[in-house]
Parts: structure tokens; C-alpha cells; sequence
């Protein structure tokens, strides 16, 4: 099996998944291919310990390690299962650029608003355990809020009308760990 290449030593790169024992962790290799889109021969010339087998291991282990995701990194909340998500509904949870977002299920994806240099505009984004570049980038789901304090379109063009302040109502609450 393609993921046994990646191994987990709590001597070697502390205990950080790394490539058949090398001192290359596996996360910094899909991140070359993917955040900084480099061509896998690329990244074996940079890494030149890696066989070409390696890269396909790494994909593996990293989709393995996103389809089974079950709890938020940061606040070590459950992530709300995809069949319990409602079309139409609006749920708090965390993703880079916002706290709530509204679950889309015939596109299967999330819609929340982001700002961006004094610019709040609709963007889309995948369910935690959704295979989707770039995977970092998704919403991880955790509780259904009754009632939102702004609306989400699934219109792109849409424009915000609602108050600024109320997109980061669950900031401080859904980055950071409970006490």
C-alpha cells in the first residue's frame, strides 16, 4: 500500500509523518506540490532522497488524513457530519476567513461572506472532509445557529447590507481552545 511509505517516528522529525524514515516530512512535500504548485519532478530534485513512489504515498496520506477528519485542529470541536448539514442553513464553525457560513447542498459546498481589504464579498468553500484543493481551505462545521444576524446569499454577486462588526461575533470563540 502506497501509505506505508509515510511513517510516524517519534525520534525522527518529532513525530511528525515523514517519508520511509527520512528527515522529509510528508506535510512539507504536499506542500511543495500543492501550495506552491511545484511539478512533482521538481520537488524530487529538491528532495533528491524521495523515489518517485513517495509522491503518490504522500497524496494518499494526506487524502486519508483529510476523509477522516472528525474534530476542529483548533477549538478540538466535533465537526458536524455532512448528512445532519440542512440546505439553507447557517452554521458556526471556522474556516480562514470567517465564523458562519450557509450550507449550499445541491452545490455541496459552504457560502460565507469575507472581507478582504475593506472589501466583504461571497465566497464558496468545501466541507472539512471534501477532497478539494486547496484543502486547507475549508469550513469545519461544528454547531447549527438558529438565527443569524446577516444573510448569506448563493449569489456570488451579491452585495453585504448587513453590519460589519457581525461577521466576527464567534471570532475570538471559534479561534482559540476551550478553557
Amino acid at each position: 500500500m502506497a501509505t506505508e511509505r509515510i511513517t510516524v517516528e517519534a525520534d525522527n522529525m518529532d513525530g511528525k509523518p515523514c517519508v520511509r524514515g527520512l528527515p522529509i516530512k510528508a506535510w512539507d512535500v504536499y506542500r511543495d506540490l500543492v501550495f506552491h504548485g511545484m511539478a512533482d519532478d521538481e520537488v524530487l530534485r529538491k528532495h533528491p532522497e524521495l523515489e518517485p513512489e513517495d509522491l503518490p504515498a504522500v497524496r494518499a496520506f494526506v487524502a486519508n488524513v483529510i476523509q477522516s477528519r472528525s474534530h476542529d485542529e483548533t477549538t478540538g470541536r466535533p465537526i458536524l457530519p455532512k448528512d445532519r448539514l440542512v440546505h439553507g442553513h447557517y452554521y458556526k464553525g471556522r474556516c480562514r476567513n470567517a465564523t458562519v457560513a450557509r450550507w449550499n447542498a445541491v452545490e455541496q459546498c459552504f457560502y460565507h461572506w469575507r472581507e478582504k481589504i475593506d472589501f466583504i464579498y461571497i465566497e464558496r468553500i468545501c466541507y472539512p472532509t471534501d477532497e478539494a484543493e486547496p484543502w486547507w481551505d475549508v469550513f469545519d462545521v461544528v454547531e447549527e445557529l438558529p438565527q443569524c444576524r446577516f444573510e448569506i446569499p448563493f449569489d456570488a454577486d451579491a452585495v453585504f447590507t448587513g453590519n460589519r462588526d457581525d461577521l466576527f461575533e464567534f471570532h475570538s470563540e471559534m479561534w482559540s481552545r476551550p478553557k
